[in-house]
């Protein structure tokens, strides 16, 4: 198959392609019963972009919170670890 024959063949096929799913879109717009129109899905796919925008940062906010408590919890048990120790220390020995 030649190089231009190869090339008309895929246009056919985009052309096709295209039809069909402007077909199928058709059919979905006009089976819609509560009159779903283009400018609606938009302001949906806008509302739900912002949601996720904001459910993103809420994450990255609870993350960081998360990073902080351990490194908190880390340094307490550390400080805990060597105030057992102190006081180990400082107890007599008592006869076991």
């Amino acid at each position: 198959m030649s190089q231009p024959d190869a090339l008309q063949q895929a246009t056919e096929r985009l052309d096709c392609a295209a039809d069909q799913l402007e077909s199928f879109l058709r059919q979905v717009f006009g089976d819609a019963e509560d009159g779903v129109d283009v400018a609606a899905l938009r302001e949906q796919v806008r509302f739900l972009t912002e949601e996720r925008d904001r459910l993103l940062r809420d994450l990255d906010a609870e993350k960081n919170r998360v990073r902080r408590l351990k490194t908190a919890n880390e340094e307490v048990s550390d400080r805990l670890e060597a105030v057992m120790a102190t006081l180990k220390d400082l107890m007599p020995a008592v006869p076991g």
